[in-house]
């Protein structure tokens, strides 16, 4: 049975945001993370008229975050003012890592090139934070920590690339909350060995070699969640972006 939606979504605390200023990016904020971290499941049919009632907002900000999120690929339209969260889909799984291991690989390159001298530290704090039983114990966490290396490793890639690897970066993170690693034994030590050996390569400022490891950590993670979530899927265009990202680091000096 389908949870009410105004016991998952909680109304909008009006001194906290403001008097009287309830915004579409305060709704779309609190929608995403709902469906990012699960609690609004894939497939649930949600309306504008039930979120401005859960919510105590009107309709027209629930419109406009709505339409982002559909923009987003969190939700697609339904008729009625409706929307549905969007299933887990490999074809999905495997269009946004493919995006990812390009784009990503290239804006670590670019940030190597870039990165100034506390960088290093940031990153490898970073990176010891992920190593650390707290985030083990603590998903949340663990999953907090790891937007914020992946921001890292491209924050010289310019403002425009650092927004798209973000927004692909949260939809794949409702494929890791769904996966956590369960499947397939040793996929913590593989995460931090793969972190670690990127930083290494990245304070050395190696950027071909940074490159092609950022790729192929992206693609062991794609290959290792369509392996768990829809084993039968054919998963060769992640192996072909694999290559083809591959290839332009090595050309990289």
């Amino acid at each position: 049975m389908t949870q009410p939606l105004a016991d998952i979504l909680k109304p909008i605390d009006r001194e906290a945001d403001g008097a009287g200023r309830r915004t579409a990016m305060d709704v779309y904020d609190m929608l995403q993370s709902s469906i990012l971290d699960g609690t609004l499941k894939p497939g649930t049919i949600v309306s504008q008229v039930a979120i401005a009632e859960a919510l105590k907002v009107s309709r027209t900000p629930v419109r406009e975050a709505m339409r982002m999120l559909q923009e987003g690929g969190l939700l697609t339209g339904e008729p009625n003012y409706r929307s549905r969260v969007v299933e887990f889909d490999p074809v999905d799984i495997e269009a946004l890592y493919a995006k990812r291991i390009v784009l990503e690989a290239l804006g670590v390159a670019m940030t190597v090139k870039r990165l100034e001298a506390h960088g290093p530290d940031e990153l490898e704090t970073l990176v010891r934070a992920l190593e650390s039983p707290e985030a083990h114990e603590d998903f949340g966490e663990w999953q907090r920590l790891h937007r914020q290396f992946h921001r890292h490793i491209v924050a010289g890639a310019g403002a425009t690339m650092i927004a798209d690897l973000e927004q692909l970066e949260k939809r794949s993170e409702r494929y890791q909350s769904a996966y956590k690693g369960a499947h397939l034994p040793g996929w913590w030590q593989r995460g931090e060995a793969e972190h670690r050996e990127l930083f290494e390569a990245m304070a050395n400022g190696d950027a071909a070699q940074a490159g092609e490891l950022a790729a192929r950590h992206l693609a062991r993670t794609a290959l290792e969640l369509l392996a768990a979530l829809a084993p039968e899927y054919d998963s060769s265009r992640v192996r072909d972006s694999l290559r083809f990202a591959t290839a332009g680091a090595k050309g990289l000096t």
